[in-house]
């Protein structure tokens, strides 16, 4: 009688225990999908070509690493990240960005943020300036510089400058302002103080190449019209 119950006790110890692993492997493949508590774009009527930041709060209850994704139906996201700008369309109307948020195991989920663009007439230039993602450098501070030829960005002789906005690894400006023209654009900013860039410093032009041989691109400003432009910045060794 005494082996019947041992082998008994045995027998309810093995099934309790196979059921406690097998529901603990179900509970590990249980997977959350990230959640978007909301999506906002400041401000939310510009003109045209102005431009917005649009701000996704999400979170993932694993606490997983999210990734933002942006696409929209006009006008150009810039950045990257849960805080991203918005350069709107320069045609007026009614424009959506929808953002797709992602966990590690491919999970998703969307949302999106309207924005009124009303037209500017107005001939000016808007733009950003960023570091490349994985880069955290700050670039409140920094100014933007225009200039009416190339010889006079080597002399640097500028035309008019105005200072960034925003602070972190990704800013904006503008120039509300602008006789129409060809302009030279470049975003500097002076960390030594020295009032010569130099080693150190934070720089970047509009178009293309590298700091031995930059190739900036013509900013074609015309009447009536707001200009974009968008400066990706470099650490100068």
């Amino acid at each position: 009688m005494k082996h019947f119950l041992n082998t008994t006790i045995i027998a309810i110890a093995s099934l309790v225990l196979i059921s406690v692993f097998s529901f603990s492997g179900c509970k590990e493949e249980v997977e959350t999908i990230p959640v978007i508590d909301w999506v906002k774009v400041t401000p939310d009527t510009i003109t045209s070509g102005g431009i917005a930041l649009v701000v996704t709060n999400a979170y993932d209850e694993d606490g997983d690493e999210l990734v933002y994704s942006f696409t929209t139906t006009g006008g150009v996201i810039t950045g990257y990240g849960d805080s991203v700008y918005w350069l709107a369309p320069l045609n007026g109307g009614k424009y959506n960005a929808i953002v797709r948020v992602t966990d590690p195991s491919g999970n998703q989920t969307i949302d999106s943020v309207s924005i009124f663009v009303l037209p500017s007439g107005k001939t000016e230039i808007t733009g950003t300036a960023s570091f490349p993602a994985g880069i955290n450098q700050d670039l409140s501070e920094a100014r933007v510089r225009l200039f009416t030829s190339l010889a006079n960005r080597a002399a640097g002789i500028s035309s008019d400058s105005v200072n960034v906005f925003g602070f972190g690894s990704i800013v904006s400006f503008r120039f509300p302002a602008v006789t129409p023209g060809v302009y030279y654009l470049d975003v500097w900013k002076d960390m030594d103080n020295s009032i010569t860039i130099s080693s150190g410093d934070f720089l970047g032009w509009y178009g293309s190449g590298t700091f031995a041989a930059p190739d900036l691109k013509p900013v074609v400003v015309q009447d009536s019209i707001a200009t974009q432009v968008q400066v990706q910045m470099n650490v100068k060794q």
